[in-house]
């Protein structure tokens, strides 16, 4: 009786053909997540690609003038976290990820979950430039609304002449 106790249950081992199929998922799951970082972290190349966030937002901020966008960078650092304490939570975020890409079994829930919380403060960062955008040109009056078009329209159109470094 105090045998069948002691007894020691080994898990039968997952099939050969289970084991094959886990691991070319988690192979897919690394290179999707390589390839999704690899184009964040480098951005268009030189034969262009597909828009990121900053290409997005460079027309409608470069059409500003400079009294405006030095007021909106003001806002900005009033209403984000200090600059230096972004960069690392950002650090530490990188950091634990690559903990995770390191790990003997890949934790899916953990990775995404530190991904996440990435794509978020950029998000919060861009979801606060542009309520700043909107709100500087709702308070522009008609003329200056104008003026801006134009600028903007101008950088739309000529997108290699942005003007001078003293003029942005």
């Amino acid at each position: 009786m105090s045998d069948e106790l002691n007894k020691v249950v080994t898990p039968a081992k997952p099939k050969k053909r289970v084991r094959i199929l886990l691991g070319v998922s988690l192979a897919l799951n690394l290179l999707v997540i390589g390839a999704v970082v690899g184009a964040i972290s480098k951005g268009p190349g030189k034969q262009g690609g597909g828009p990121g966030m900053r290409e997005a937002a460079l027309p409608y901020v470069g059409a500003f003038d400079r009294s405006d966008k030095r007021a909106m960078r003001q806002e900005m650092k009033a209403r984000l976290p200090d600059r230096s304490e972004a960069r690392a939570a950002h650090q530490t975020s990188y950091r634990a990820f690559l903990e995770l890409l390191r790990a003997e079994t890949f934790d899916v829930a953990a990775a995404s979950s530190v991904m996440s919380a990435q794509f978020e403060r950029a998000q919060r960062f861009q979801t606060i430039g542009r309520e700043l955008s909107i709100q500087r040109i709702s308070d522009m009056s008609a003329e200056k609304r104008a003026a801006y078009a134009d600028r903007l329209e101008y950088r739309l159109d000529n997108p290699k002449k942005r003007g001078k470094r003293k003029d942005r």
